[in-house]
């Protein structure tokens, strides 16, 4: 009888201790590059996101099945401005291609900016580089929502005529997205120093875009927008 309590106490601690240090958590701040459509900035491409580079926030849960491989749940967020100057500076050359218009001068402004995060799962794997040192290489796909930013055109013509303001108040979409990144780990004690580069890419429909054009009129339109933006992240995280 002694010998069977001792066998499954022998199992229970190992059981336990086993499964130790198999899962972490992290939290990483850094910036969000834009990419392709999102980053266009073509006033004649209607697929042109204006994005600039902006910040991104994102929320780790890991559980390492094996030595090498684990699942991950990743929440994350991107906050990229208008880029006002360079929308102006396209609308002024646009308006003013015709000598025998008058000139126009435009101002644009945005009091909110693009905005999308989402909750993705998906696997990584995981190479030791030594006691501390680790290198992920991790893949993750899921939901996504993106919110545009509202915009205001004013409109000053040199010949004194005048333009009501054009007002753009941004809509939300809602989409299947990706993420395949890649990034190292240091271990300290219990905790993680981490530095991860990743890519995320979603195409989304914006929906319930509503405003009032030059003349005052009121419209509603939807529009189709590609996201796409690279991440590069420093971070903690603590493994338990």
């Amino acid at each position: 009888m002694r010998k069977i309590f001792l066998i499954l106490f022998i199992s229970t601690v190992h059981l336990v201790f086993g499964q130790a240090e198999k899962q972490y958590i992290s939290l990483a701040v850094g910036p969000s590059f834009t990419l392709d459509d999102f980053a266009r900035t073509d006033i004649n491409d209607s697929t042109s996101g204006w994005a600039k580079t902006g910040v991104a926030l994102e929320f780790t849960y890991a559980y390492r099945l094996t030595h090498n491989f684990g699942l991950q749940l990743q929440v994350n967020y991107s906050s990229n401005k208008f880029d006002n100057f360079a929308y102006r500076d396209a609308l002024d050359a646009a308006y003013n291609l015709d000598p025998d218009s008058p000139d126009t001068l435009f101002v644009v402004e945005s009091t909110s900016n693009w905005s999308n995060g989402g909750l993705l799962i998906g696997p990584y794997l995981r190479f030791p580089l030594s006691e501390s040192l680790s290198w992920d290489i991790r893949a993750t796909a899921g939901f996504y929502g993106v919110s545009s930013p509202d915009i205001t055109l004013k409109a000053n013509i040199s010949s004194g005529g005048t333009l009501e303001d054009y007002y753009h108040k941004g809509g939300r979409g809602y989409a299947f997205a990706y993420s395949v990144g890649t990034g190292f780990k240091y271990a300290l004690s219990k905790y993680y120093l981490m530095l991860f580069a990743n890519y995320y890419k979603a195409s989304v429909k914006i929906k319930d875009v509503s405003g009032w054009d030059w003349n005052s009129e009121p419209y509603e339109t939807s529009f189709k927008q590609d996201i796409s933006y690279i991440s590069v992240t420093f971070g903690i995280g603590y493994f338990f």
